[in-house]
């Protein structure tokens, strides 16, 4: 149930913060995902075939002690998530990151994303990681700015080249 202009998240009720339950959770947080991906990857779709690969990528870490992940319950709705997950790259031996974050309209700008970031956080660092990293979309400055203002800085930047786009090759493929 969104809330509507009556209806503040206040007057819901605060959000409870809990472990993600796969029965429970995989349908609702799959549905979060047609914002999440459609609205950072303009052009985007959430298709069957998504859904399906990212399902079964939830599976997985719910069964993977080397990730954790997190919903806001509303009223019995869900209404947040947030994945984190313990990795390893060539410059980092043990690091967090954050795979996937959600709030729903109504409660944004309300503190819950950041109540979410703190718990993956504090499990993050509970693992051994003293450094987390996420990717944000450019087309989000909303969430760019978000992150900055809990802490996060910009370390390195991913650059994207579209080749079926470049007449250097020859045009499309």
């Amino acid at each position: 149930m969104a809330a509507t202009r009556a209806e503040s998240p206040a007057a819901l009720g605060e959000p409870r913060l809990r472990p993600f339950n796969l029965r429970r959770d995989l349908e609702p947080v799959l549905e979060f995902q047609y914002e999440v991906y459609e609205g950072n990857f303009p052009g985007f779709r959430v298709d069957r075939f998504f859904r399906e690969d990212y399902a079964r990528d939830l599976r997985r870490a719910a069964r993977d002690p080397g990730e954790a992940m997190f919903v806001l319950e509303q009223e019995g709705e869900l209404c947040g998530f947030v994945w984190g997950a313990i990795m390893t790259t060539l410059v980092d031996p043990r690091v967090g990151y954050i795979k996937n974050v959600y709030v729903a309209p109504h409660l944004r700008g309300t503190g819950q994303a950041e109540r979410m970031m703190l718990a993956i956080e504090q499990w993050l660092f509970d693992m051994g990681a003293d450094k987390v990293m996420l990717d944000a979309s450019t087309c989000n400055p909303r969430a760019v700015r978000f992150y900055q203002r809990i802490g996060y800085a910009t370390e390195r930047v991913r650059m994207v080249k579209r080749l079926m786009d470049d007449d250097e090759f020859g045009g499309p493929a």
